[in-house]
């Protein structure tokens, strides 16, 4: 009988871990959105291959993704990958075209903690409150980073390029560049690009 009682009561906790990794996919953005609920404040851990994405914030409570371009047929091979957990949402995109065929726009909470890795490509970040976690391996990095003032920690460089802007003081390195600051601001900002160019704008 006690066997039996803790089983019901570990039963629940087993429903929610099933429920919180829950996955969503779907393979054609040719002809439609792809929307998600997503409250404002949480974390998005975003995970993209290829391509040319533009990542959005506003002021809906929502992920929506959405792409055009010359070659917007294309966009019906594009495979979406969503899990929920109780700590981040994380969204993966793969089977994207190339970046002069297709752009991908990423409609999400303008206050949202960004987490993001992509492999190659064009990267734009833009109108994005909360922490700032980006990392491109090739190709260039554009952030609009607001104001300086917004931030405790910056920490952005450059492995084979140059960084563009002077919000945080100005670059350093002859090879590849860096800076990094700490100040008295809530949100915390990390991008790196392994070869490109990482672009700041206000």
């Amino acid at each position: 009988m006690n066997h039996l009682f803790r089983l019901i009561a570990v039963y629940p906790l087993f429903l929610s871990l099933a429920l919180c990794q829950t996955t969503q996919e779907t393979i054609n953005l040719q002809h439609q959105s792809f929307e998600t609920n997503m409250a404002s404040g949480a974390t998005l851990r975003l995970h993209l291959h290829d391509g040319n994405f533009r990542v959005v914030g506003n002021d809906s409570e929502k992920i929506s993704i959405h792409a055009e371009g010359k070659n917007v047929e294309l966009a019906k091979n594009i495979k979406i990958e969503l899990k929920r957990s109780d700590s981040a949402v994380d969204l993966k995109l793969s089977h994207v075209p190339k970046k002069d065929e297709l752009q991908v726009t990423i409609e999400i909470p303008k206050s949202t903690n960004l987490y993001m890795r992509m492999r190659g490509g064009d990267l734009s970040v833009l109108g994005i409150v909360g922490d700032k976690d980006i990392e491109l391996t090739a190709g260039d990095l554009t952030i609009q980073v607001g104001s300086p003032e917004d931030y405790s920690h910056i920490d952005l460089s450059v492995r084979f390029g140059g960084v563009s802007g002077t919000q945080f003081g100005d670059p350093k390195g002859w090879i590849g560049n860096s800076v990094r600051k700490d100040g008295n601001g809530k949100y915390r900002l990390h991008a790196h690009v392994m070869a490109g160019d990482l672009v700041l704008k206000s």
